[in-house]
């Protein structure tokens, strides 16, 4: 996409994510025309236009110059764009708000620590200006850009931190690192058992390393006694940075029923400009569902809730059908297949409730395991309901077994799929799971082809908010250097066209 001059004319005048057709009924004057454009219109009858006419924030026609001149008046504003690109607004299917905004306003941001020693570093200089027994708190830390490519341990974190505790999260979110402070907070010991969907990585003599994955996060996080962050000043903070990259709307994956009544009432007072698509925390679901009708407004809809199958492959918690291959055994010795995070019985609880009530279900499922567990969980929930347009999604799909591809279109589940997951993980995904079993990942066009419709995003804060970095990893599996040549697995590349739907229509 470089050498493209870009003006996203729906994040400043409308933010539905295709514009309205020519021909239009709207009569009357406009109140802006923008002409001498290249207007993409992904409407496959007119795919491209070079004039559009907005009256009241809403393009109400689009077509050659000639035709958007009769919705000339004497008072329209007439805008030339010199030749440039005009998208529908880009809209990213699967981010975290709050997480965006936390970073932007303190949280310590790991994400371009190098080793392990500059995570060390960074903790130094925050100790230093904390209180003694301030919790200290961070994330976006990557082992695998590190050196050795190795979990950390905690003693070096420990060492520097010795009156305050320490909690920081990897980048995918599903694993952290607590130091000796937070763990006897906590009360973690080596006799502490891992909960249900959790581990508690230990080392050769069986001690926690520090490292929590998936559920066992928990242990640690529920003695942090830090204030409640302010989610309003959160979402403001992060709806600015969405903003400033050209994103008119986000899927928020995963809030809280007060967090939603937050965004209702910024609607309300005309402070959210971004449109917000809420999925409700899958276990206050079934309550929430019981409680509230599906919600529709201008800039927020409620109407779906989020699950989650599984952790991530990047810590090991994705949950595979065959061990890992770089750790096929884990630490009690038994196959090292990933985590189930939530029971299948529950997920399938909230998807029989959302099917009778009229609700989207959305489920994180990235392994192979739980990408099938999940496909047969919503094929039990839908029976009857097949042809209804229930758009149930999956999140993330990043790794499918072959066989499991044609079953997405089959029954109208949609991939919600975040291109540069791909392009960061493809350093490490061989060793991970290997050659055969990864021509089912990040497997976009085998989807796509299957009759499966792509929801594109981002999962920020996990990777940038930039919308260009999807549509550019999409297109060409490469990362920022243009590495590999040729892409990652480029039988599965989209074109330009069916990634810039990913990330406006079909993601609305």
């Amino acid at each position: 996409m470089s050498g493209w001059c870009i003006v996203l004319i729906a994040a400043a005048v409308a933010t539905s994510a295709a514009f309205a057709q020519h021909g239009s009924s709207l009569a009357g004057p406009a109140e802006q025309i923008y002409r001498n454009a290249n207007i993409y219109t992904l409407d496959p009858a007119r795919p491209r236009a070079e004039a559009l006419a907005v009256r009241e924030g809403r393009i109400v026609a689009v077509g050659t110059k000639h035709e958007i001149e009769r919705y000339r008046g004497p008072a329209t504003q007439v805008i030339d764009l010199h030749g440039a690109t005009v998208l529908p607004g880009l809209i990213d299917a699967h981010a975290h708000m709050a997480g965006l905004g936390s970073y932007a306003l303190g949280r310590l941001d790991l994400h371009e620590a190098r080793s392990f020693d500059d995570v060390i570093a960074a903790v130094r200089q925050r100790v230093a200006k904390a209180k003694p027994g301030e919790w200290i708190l961070g994330g976006r830390w990557d082992h695998e850009s590190w050196p050795g490519r190795r979990l950390p341990t905690h003693a070096a974190l420990s060492e520097v931190s010795p009156d305050n505790p320490v909690w920081l999260t990897r980048v995918d979110g599903h694993a952290g690192i607590a130091n000796a402070a937070a763990m006897k907070l906590a009360g973690i010991t080596r006799d502490t058992p891992d909960p249900p969907g959790g581990d508690i990585v230990r080392d050769a003599d069986g001690r926690p390393t520090g490292v929590f994955l998936d559920n066992a996060m928990s242990l640690i996080e529920r003695v942090i006694d830090e204030p409640p962050a302010d989610f309003e000043r959160l979402v403001l903070e992060a709806q600015k940075i969405c903003l400033s990259v050209g994103l008119t709307g986000v899927h928020d994956a995963g809030v809280s029923p007060a967090e939603i009544e937050v965004y209702r009432r910024l609607e309300a007072e005309g402070r959210l400009k971004l449109r917000i698509y809420a999925m409700v925390n899958g276990p206050q679901a079934i309550e929430y569902f019981r409680t509230h009708e599906p919600y529709r407004g201008e800039h927020l809809v409620v109407r779906s809730c989020k699950l989650y199958a599984d952790g991530a492959m990047g810590s090991r918690g994705a949950w595979l059908l065959e061990p890992y291959s770089d750790r096929p055994v884990n630490d009690q010795g038994r196959p090292n297949v990933g985590l189930n995070v939530m029971e299948p019985e529950f997920i399938a609880q909230v998807a029989a409730d959302a099917a009778r009530r009229g609700y989207q279900v959305c489920t994180h499922a990235i392994g192979d395991r739980a990408n099938r567990e999940v496909l047969e969980i919503y094929a039990r929930a839908l029976r009857g309901r097949e042809d209804s347009d229930h758009r149930w999604r999956i999140e993330h799909a990043q790794l499918v077994a072959l066989a499991d591809v044609p079953r997405f279109g089959r029954l109208g589940v949609i991939a919600s799929m975040q291109p540069t997951h791909c392009t960061s993980d493809m350093r490490w995904l061989y060793a991970r799971i290997g050659r055969e079993r990864a021509r089912g990942a990040y497997a976009w066009a085998k989807l796509l082809r299957s009759g499966a419709v792509l929801a594109l995003g981002s999962d920020f804060p996990v990777e940038s908010p930039n919308p260009f970095y999807g549509l550019y990893a999409a297109v060409t599996r490469q990362d920022r250097d243009g590495r590999p040549a040729g892409g990652f697995q480029p039988e599965d590349r989209l074109t330009r066209t069916e990634a810039l739907r990913g990330f406006t229509l079909w993601a609305a």
